[in-house]
C-alpha cells in the first residue's frame, strides 16, 4: 500500500489556471445608480476573506463628451455612482483607479431595456414553494437578459409582550408597548434582495419575449408571506458579450462558492483594460444598459402561506406556548427582559431573519 500513499497528488482540473489578486470588478453601469464591487481573485488553494474586497479605490464613470460621475464607497467592495439619465447619443466606461494603477472598461452606448409587463406568484398545490415569475416582451431589442429583486415584508413575533425592562445603562425601567408607536417589539419588517446571477435568454425562441421567467423560490411556510410581502423586480436587457460573460462567470461560482473571489480560468477576462498596460489582466465586463422595475404586494389572504406546524422554540428546546404569560398585575400582563434568552424569541420580532422595526416609507399598513 506505500506506493499507492505515496502517489496522491491535488488535482486541479486542465481548464483551469490559478489566478490569485486579480482586480475584478462586478456591475453595470446604467440609469438612475449604478453599483460596482471591487475585489481580488483567490487562487484554489486560498482561502477566502474580507480582504478580498478592495476599499480604497477611486471608481468613476465617464462619458465621451468629458463628463465625469465619482462614485461614493459604501463599505465591503462597494461604490455607488449617481449616474442619473443615460444620453442614448453618448458612449459610457468605468474607470477605477487602485495601487497606482488606472482600469478602464470600453465606451459603449446604452441600451434601452424594455418593460417588465408583469410580476406575479405561483404555487402548485400544498406544501409546494412559492414561485415569484416575471413577463416581458423584449420587442426588437437585446435577447439577453439580467434580473435583480429586492424584498421587503411585515412580521410579527410568536407572543404579544406588554412591557419589557430596559437592560440599558442608568436606572432600569419598564418600556410599554403599544400598537400605536414603535416602541412594541411586536411587528417588525424584513429585507432582503437576490444574492446570485439571474440570467436568461430569448436566443431559441421566434420571438424575443420572457414568459412566467422564475426569479425566486421561497418555501410556503417562511414568514414572508405571514402578513405582507413585497417584491420589486429589476430587468437589463444585455449584449450579447456581457451575457456571455456573465454565464460563464456563474457556471464557475457555482463550483467555487462565490462570485466575487472566483477562481479564474485564461478564457475569462471582459473588457476591461489597465490604461498603462493593456496585457495586464483584469476580469469583469461593464456593459451600459438602463434598468426597468415593476413590483407586486402579497397579502397573506391570497393563500401562498402555509404556517409551520411547530411553534418556533426557543434556545432550550420549549414551545412558546408552553410559558405561562401571567404575573401579579391585574389583568395579567407579560413583562420580560432583553437578556432573558429563554423568552426573547418568542416575543421579539427583532429576532426573526433580517428583521428590524425600520418601517418601510410608504408601508400600506398601519403597524408600527
Amino acid at each position: 500500500m506505500l506506493p499507492f500513499a505515496g502517489c496522491i497528488n491535488e488535482f486541479i482540473p486542465k481548464d483551469i489556471r490559478e489566478e490569485s489578486g486579480l482586480l475584478i470588478i462586478d456591475g453595470t453601469i446604467t440609469d438612475g445608480e449604478s453599483v460596482f464591487t471591487l475585489s481580488r481573485s483567490v487562487g484554489i488553494s486560498e482561502k477566502l476573506s474580507e480582504e478580498a474586497m478592495i476599499n480604497h479605490a477611486v471608481v468613476t464613470v465617464e462619458s465621451n463628451d468629458g463628463a465625469r460621475i465619482p462614485a461614493a464607497f459604501g463599505g465591503e467592495g462597494r461604490y455607488t455612482a449617481q449616474t442619473g439619465h443615460l444620453d442614448a447619443n453618448l458612449q459610457y466606461r468605468l474607470s477605477v483607479e487602485v495601487d497606482g494603477e488606472t482600469f478602464q472598461s470600453e465606451y459603449l452606448s446604452p441600451i434601452i431595456t424594455a418593460e417588465i409587463d408583469s410580476v406575479f406568484l405561483t404555487k402548485e398545490g400544498k406544501g409546494a414553494p412559492v414561485l415569484v415569475r416575471l413577463s416581458a416582451n423584449g420587442g426588437n431589442g437585446s435577447k439577453y437578459y439580467r434580473w435583480k429583486y429586492r424584498e421587503t415584508w411585515e412580521v410579527k413575533a410568536e407572543r404579544y409582550a406588554d412591557a419589557r425592562w430596559n437592560d440599558g445603562p442608568g436606572e432600569e425601567e419598564v418600556i410599554f408597548h403599544t400598537l400605536h408607536t414603535s416602541q412594541n417589539t411586536y411587528y417588525c419588517w424584513g429585507r432582503d434582495s437576490s444574492k446570485t446571477l439571474l440570467l436568461g435568454d430569448t436566443e431559441k425562441l421566434s420571438q424575443n419575449i420572457i414568459s412566467q421567467q422564475t426569479i425566486a423560490e421561497i418555501p410556503c411556510n417562511h414568514d414572508k408571506f405571514s402578513i405582507l410581502y413585497h417584491i420589486e423586480a429589476e430587468q437589463m436587457q444585455l449584449r450579447e458579450a456581457a451575457y456571455r460573460y456573465l454565464s460563464d462567470m456563474q457556471e464557475r461560482a457555482e463550483r467555487t462558492g462565490d462570485l466575487f473571489s472566483p477562481v479564474l480560468s485564461a478564457g475569462l477576462r471582459g473588457n476591461i483594460r489597465c490604461a498603462g498596460d493593456p496585457e495586464r489582466l483584469a476580469i469583469g465586463y461593464i456593459d451600459v444598459s438602463t434598468t426597468t422595475r415593476k413590483d407586486r404586494y402579497v397579502w397573506e389572504r391570497e393563500g401562498f402561506y402555509e404556517p409551520p406546524q411547530v411553534e418556533l422554540a426557543d434556545w432550550g428546546g420549549r414551545l412558546c406556548s408552553d410559558y405561562s404569560w401571567t404575573e401579579s398585575h391585574h389583568p395579567p400582563i407579560l413583562v420580560y427582559r432583553e437578556s432573558t434568552v429563554d423568552v426573547i424569541h418568542c416575543v421579539d420580532c427583532r429576532e426573526k431573519e433580517h428583521a428590524s422595526k425600520n418601517k418601510p416609507v410608504g408601508w400600506p399598513t398601519e403597524h408600527l
